[in-house]
């Protein structure tokens, strides 16, 4: 049995002029969470006489820089508590209904509260493989009033973190969300309050091991640029853009000050897939439940392939041009397309869009600024060399149906077993550490 040892976790207390500091705790990979939560929830709190005046550097082996906090394991009343009246039915809440507490947004049924991943749905035996196992592992979902959401109660999820062997995560937030709000200002104001939430939430976890991105507005550059500068002084590491429902499009140069307020506040942008568009769906209901495994297959097989879209729009944006210090995220785009359309990118720029007047290839722009993260690949190897080795960020997907928790250690050796030490350290630790300034 593997012991792991996570000596102390410091959060300087400006306010109030100290230092809270956890007591060493001992955890086994092997034990169940509930003792983990029992044991963390028993952790004494000590006070030191003076404060720390310097974070101390911590050390990091393997961290993902893709794990979730889906709105469906969101507390029932982060929104509806604090909304304005005309607001009220409309952001997201939570009734009880026969079958436990449901998701309601915009006064329509999205689902189950605490129910599994971005879809809402109920555990259903079979239905995902990755769910069942992740079931007989222990994770349940419960959708009654009280229960606790493994990813948002926060001993919970440090045990998960810990069963996995994960040092710390980059964590997504609500990825739906603004896709299911129409107005735009409502949409801005259901982000912040997430990212709010989201900086509490990773203080009362764990402020080095559980790193929150937040949610950027997608209604107005302007509104998303401020946003960006106010979570950076909040602490949080940079933001998730949802650009399928942007004001203009994303080669737009109207983001400008986005992505200004981005590199100036060294503040990563991600763009995590949500689904390949334009896809020819089902014509009616019916339709959609006589073909419903045709339907989800060709979903989930073309889901990382929107990421296409979003490198091609920021480059040809001059984004990355006029703002060198911009950095960007494919979120779980994959790696092995990356060569392919880089190359399309560079051929088609010199044949007929030489007018923009880039000072590097296309593709350069990529390499210096731009990052993909994945999950697994039997591919990745070959395609390391031509995607670049400090661009491709491993991520564990907690608690997707895709997710590859909590073997990621057997999946990391299958696609990266064969490459040099110094290659998969950057792939599974360094590169997100350095994206990010973790440490």
């Amino acid at each position: 049995m593997r012991l792991r040892h996570y000596p102390w976790t410091l959060q300087l207390d400006l306010e109030h002029k100290v230092c809270l500091q956890y007591c060493p705790i001992w955890t086994s990979t092997l034990e169940l969470s509930d003792r983990h939560a029992q044991e963390s929830s028993q952790t004494p709190w000590h006070v030191d006489a003076e404060p720390h005046t310097k974070e101390p550097t911590v050390q990091y082996t393997l961290v993902s820089g893709d794990n979730h906090i889906d709105l469906t394991y969101c507390p029932p009343e982060l929104w509806s508590s604090q909304a304005p009246a005309k607001w009220k039915l409309l952001v997201p809440r939570v009734e009880e209904l026969d079958d436990g507490l449901h998701w309601f947004v915009e006064g329509q049924d999205k689902g189950m509260w605490n129910g599994i991943g971005p879809g809402f749905s109920k555990y259903q035996k079979g239905m995902f493989k990755r769910i069942d196992e992740m079931k007989e592992y222990g994770f349940e979902w419960d959708y009654q009033p009280g229960a606790q959401p493994r990813p948002t109660t926060p001993e919970l999820r440090l045990a998960d973190l810990d069963r996995d062997g994960l040092d710390a995560e980059v964590v997504y937030g609500c990825l739906m969300i603004n896709d299911f709000i129409a107005n735009g200002d409502q949409r801005a104001w259901a982000n912040q309050m997430y990212n709010d939430w989201a900086v509490d939430f990773a203080k009362h976890a764990d402020p080095h091991r559980v790193f929150p991105l937040a949610i950027i507005p997608n209604n107005d550059p302007l509104v998303a640029a401020a946003e960006v500068r106010r979570c950076a002084r909040l602490g949080l590491k940079g933001g998730d853009l949802a650009f399928k429902r942007m004001s203009v499009p994303l080669f737009h140069h109207d983001w400008y000050p986005l992505w200004e307020a981005a590199a100036e506040c060294h503040f990563p942008i991600s763009f995590h897939s949500t689904g390949f568009k334009g896809l020819r769906g089902p014509d009616t209901p019916q339709m959609e439940q006589e073909y419903l495994l045709e339907w989800r297959l060709l979903r989930s097989a073309l889901f990382q392939l929107d990421g296409m879209e979003v490198l091609v729009s920021l480059i040809v944006s001059g984004a990355c041009e006029k703002y060198p210090e911009f950095q960007f995220i494919l979120g779980e785009s994959g790696v092995t397309w990356i060569p392919y359309v880089l190359d399309r990118l560079d051929t088609e720029y010199e044949d007929r869009a030489r007018g923009l007047n880039f000072a590097m290839k296309p593709s350069d722009y990529f390499r210096r600024q731009g990052y993909t993260t994945y999950q697994q690949d039997q591919f990745l190897e070959p395609n390391i060399p031509l995607v670049g080795e400090d661009n491709i960020i491993w991520g564990a997907d907690y608690p997707h149906p895709d997710c590859i928790w909590p073997e990621s250690r057997q999946h990391i050796e299958t696609n990266l077993g064969t490459l040099p030490d110094g290659v998969r350290q950057k792939i599974v630790c360094d590169n997100v550490v350095k994206l990010y300034n973790l440490s």
